[in-house]
């Protein structure tokens, strides 16, 4: 029993459809997992991190209102507000750049959000008064 299983499991590796196994070989001969792709600038058009202009903010709060996924706040901090962005919330439908009517916050085709600590994630921004 124990033979044909070992010709089975042979046959399954040498057969055709079977890349999987191929791409675990590859990995145990070389060692490497993925390959680094070259840095690419994203389509004009992709919806990625925001560019906040605090100083063309009114403090209206129409992007804190408009967003979906309550990604943005507004915090009193002693004399001024802060406006903080959690981009682990952030869904990029772009609505508090559509809002925004003096065009403080913008979309940007910025990809590049990976990190290993979650609190990179959090954009905070100091509003003028």
């Amino acid at each position: 029993m124990r033979a044909a299983t070992v010709k089975a499991l042979n046959l399954a590796v040498e057969g055709e459809g079977n890349e999987m196994f191929e791409v675990i070989r590859k990995i145990w001969k070389t060692g490497v997992v993925t390959h680094k792709l070259p840095l690419r600038e994203a389509s004009q058009r992709y919806r990625g991190k925001l560019d906040i202009q605090p100083h063309k903010c009114k403090n209206c709060g129409a992007c804190v209102a408009a967003c979906p996924a309550g990604a943005i706040n507004v915090a009193q901090k002693g004399q001024g507000q802060e406006l903080s962005i959690a981009y682990t919330k952030c869904i990029f439908c772009g609505l508090c750049a559509s809002v925004c009517k003096v065009q403080a916050v913008q979309m940007t085709n910025d990809y590049h959000l990976a990190t290993k600590n979650k609190n990179d994630l959090i954009q905070v921004v100091r509003m003028p008064q």
